[in-house]
């Protein structure tokens, strides 16, 4: 055969070693078909893992946030009581300080007066 001669055999051959050719190499780039399926199991299950994660975060974090707030509730009541008790003192106080000078001012009269 010569290089000019062409005919219907040849270009039927030389497209089917084309397409061949072609269908190898998409072949090769491609990674087997069980490959992606088990990505995206693998992903998903990374996926899943992740949102238990930060749901089992979230529930922790939750629940540290519940004690802080009962802890914090507890120490404002033992504030408000400890208020009322120091308020009780100090008019205690008050009253005591007034007996005091109740008490004092005649008996500083009496001994201003005798003494003159």
């Amino acid at each position: 055969m010569c290089s000019g001669s062409w005919n219907s055999k040849n270009k039927i051959y030389l497209s089917l070693v084309v397409f061949r050719q072609d269908n190898q190499q998409q072949q090769q780039r491609k990674q087997p078909a069980h490959a992606p399926m088990a990505l995206r199991r693998k992903r998903l299950r990374l996926r899943r893992r992740r949102e238990t994660m930060r749901r089992s975060d979230g529930m922790e974090m939750e629940m540290v946030n519940l004690k802080l707030y009962l802890e914090n509730r507890c120490i404002l009541e033992e504030n408000e009581r400890l208020r009322e008790k120091a308020s009780a003192l100090h008019r205690e106080n008050l009253a005591l300080r007034a007996d005091l000078r109740n008490t004092s001012s005649p008996a500083t009269t009496a001994a201003a007066a005798s003494s003159c």
